[in-house]
């Protein structure tokens, strides 16, 4: 089949998606499970990116997550060393039960991330925090089984059975490359008990149970299967998963968070998408769209955030920005989402010589005698633009040596992706895995443990095309 006619019936494909699951449905579908989600409220909930963002409102969110669904898909188990997640781990200590919030619109009870990527992480820091150490009477079974528990509604024996022959090789090589140890464990948890999972979703019978011998993240799909579930009183069809790839559907500019914020509480007559807790019916889908794009644009001009391609700065003695030190390299990486003077960066960053910026739509301004050096490339936080900063490495690296005395910004859209990659090539550049020496021959290991010092400092998530451009660049 030709790449045309490829291309046209995918079209066809998200055409049909979109005239049934229309986004009044989505959004519906989106509140309605918020309120199964919300049962869970007196435990710390913890929204899994990025679908999950849409069924924790903000207000609710203790922490969030990367458990990837690919990482849990059959014959394709791992555990990621690019998102280890070790942040839940401080949580975990303090609160003993997690609550982790995902969805699937696949028709399943549980997306991979929950029903495998999770359990894998589970046994794996088990694995290696119990290495050699004798096991308590009650988790003894569950030990000689490499510490694997897996839902059985979603879970064959045999399957279950293949992830556990590799759980000691996904703990020696996390060891290996010095990104988990036993000793950083019970630092961070503060007790020798294993980390078990379990399972939540709608019309499942059961409560989440806090036990003192171990610590608990309790898996939640926030959607039920089925077109019309229990409770569903609307006209407009139950969407199971309906944030999930929220770019093929939603307006532009709305995601999670735009949603909850802006429009969910919006009570202007003509702009007011939601009302009494539900999406009015009464709206037609393009009088919707309407009005969810104006209300996004206000929250835009309120806040002085251009929608061209206007320069508009920020009165830099008011405003903020989340960036991050790498340690003591000089490296500093965060994210871009308006333009800014180089005084707020000056403000962050002492002795700043040189940013670099990867965003379409934002920069950062310095007049023409400033003496910090900045650095400009339009590109997109997409897979697109992952793949571009392949030939934009070369030339955003070349002649920058970061280090206390002469520091270095990388912004991008997310503060996640293209800033973590070009830091990475940095890093390589210039240092060595423990970021107090000169570098050595860099391979793929020496990017992961880079990239697991970086997640130590700030939350990340660079995709495999920016990873892929990095190592094509460094090797």
């Amino acid at each position: 089949m030709s790449s045309r006619i490829m291309d046209s019936y995918n079209d066809i494909v998200k055409s049909l998606r979109r005239e049934d699951k229309t986004t009044q449905a989505r959004l519906q579908s989106i509140i309605f499970d918020n309120l199964f989600v919300s049962q869970f409220d007196p435990f710390p909930l913890v929204a899994n990116e990025r679908c999950g963002l849409w069924y924790v409102r903000p207000d609710q969110i203790a922490e969030t997550a990367y458990f990837k669904s690919t990482d849990g898909h059959t014959h394709e188990w791992r555990f990621s060393t690019r998102r280890l997640n070790l942040n839940l781990l401080p949580l975990l200590a303090t609160e003993r039960t997690i609550v982790l919030v995902d969805s699937t619109r696949k028709g399943k009870l549980l997306p991979d991330a929950l029903s495998k990527t999770v359990p894998i992480w589970c046994s794996v820091l088990n694995y290696i925090m119990f290495e050699g150490e004798n096991v308590p009477d009650q988790f003894s079974e569950l030990a000689a089984g490499n510490w694997l528990a897996t839902p059985r509604e979603m879970v064959s024996e045999s399957e279950h059975a293949s992830i556990s022959e590799r759980i000691a090789s996904f703990a020696s090589e996390a060891k290996r490359l010095g990104l988990v140890s036993k000793r950083m464990l019970l630092e961070h948890l503060g007790a020798r008990q294993p980390i078990l999972p379990c399972w939540m979703w709608p019309g499942k019978k059961g409560t989440v149970r806090e036990r003192a011998d171990c610590f608990t993240i309790c898996c939640v799909s926030a959607s039920a299967r089925g077109s019309r579930p229990p409770g569903w009183n609307h006209s407009a069809p139950y969407v199971q998963g309906a944030g999930d790839d929220h770019e093929l559907w939603a307006p532009r500019a709305l995601d999670a968070s735009s949603f909850w914020n802006d429009v969910y509480p919006e009570t202007a007559p003509n702009l007011r998408v939601v009302e009494s807790g539900n999406v009015c019916s009464w709206l037609s889908e393009e009088e919707l769209l309407r009005r969810v794009e104006a209300i996004i644009n206000i929250k835009l001009h309120r806040a002085n955030i251009p929608t061209d391609d206007s320069t508009t700065v920020h009165d830099h003695n008011t405003l903020s920005i989340d960036i991050s030190p790498l340690g003591n390299t000089g490296i500093y990486i965060g994210q871009i989402t308006e333009n800014i003077d180089i005084e707020v960066l000056l403000r962050y960053a002492p002795n700043l010589h040189h940013v670099v910026v990867l965003s379409k739509d934002f920069t950062v301004q310095a007049p023409e005698n400033c003496s910090v050096a900045v650095s400009h490339y339009r590109v997109e936080s997409t897979k697109k633009g992952a793949k571009q900063l392949r030939d934009i490495l070369p030339r955003s690296v070349a002649n920058v040596v970061p280090s206390p005395s002469s520091s270095v910004v990388v912004l991008c859209d997310t503060g996640k992706d293209l800033a973590v990659g070009v830091a990475l090539c940095l890093l390589g550049k210039h240092f060595s895995p423990t970021w107090v020496s000169a570098p050595g021959p860099v391979n793929k290991d020496i990017v992961k443990q880079h990239l697991s010092k970086i997640s130590e400092c700030r939350k990340i998530n660079p995709s495999r095309n920016t990873l892929q451009s990095v190592n094509t660049f460094l090797m």
